[in-house]
């Protein structure tokens, strides 16, 4: 028997629900596609992303980012909030609030990075924008990857956080 680490008890949560695992990790996949996408078109056309600028929402490629950018958050906030049991079970044996939001972080991550990578993968594989201009890729690379581990803490950890607060046999009885 292995010891049980945060990684491994997430991933056992990850594979006791295999099917909710693989419908949103296949969503996912699709999503992290189209973020991609609209990310390399960025770094392309326009050579940054820009967050603020309303004269953009003209082009295609910032429409497609932020409407993948919040599809992805909502099931972020989705998954996080699939677990409110898990949680509750958590709490009402004595589990810390931190290991709790760790774990649950983690558990996220895990299933949603593999998802990651496939999108990216897939995105290069469907547009073939100009092979030519490898640091613009490593820039949209690493800039998509940032949003998204930056975006699944913010949605993970006060979701998750405020759960915790919660009474644990409300949230139990509210999972089922």
């Amino acid at each position: 028997m292995t010891p049980l680490s945060y990684f491994s008890f997430a991933w056992r949560i990850l594979l006791r629900d295999r099917l909710y695992s693989i419908a949103y990790g296949s969503v996912a996949s699709v999503l992290f596609l189209l973020f991609f996408i609209s990310v390399r078109l960025h770094f392309h056309l326009f050579g940054s992303i820009s967050l603020s600028s309303i004269v953009s929402f003209e082009q295609s490629p910032q429409i497609l980012f932020y409407t993948s950018l919040s599809s992805i958050a909502s099931l972020f906030f989705f998954h996080t909030l699939h677990r409110i049991g898990d949680i509750g079970v958590m709490m009402a044996v004595g589990g810390n609030r931190i290991g709790c939001i760790w774990l649950h972080t983690l558990a996220l991550f895990c299933l949603f990075l593999p998802s990651a990578v496939l999108g990216v993968v897939s995105s290069y594989f469907l547009i073939d924008l100009n092979p030519t201009h490898l640091g613009k890729e490593a820039l949209a690379f690493f800039s998509g990857f940032a949003f998204l581990i930056l975006f699944g803490f913010l949605i993970s950890i006060p979701t998750v956080g405020l759960t915790t607060f919660t009474d644990p046999y409300k949230s139990i009885r509210r999972q089922k």
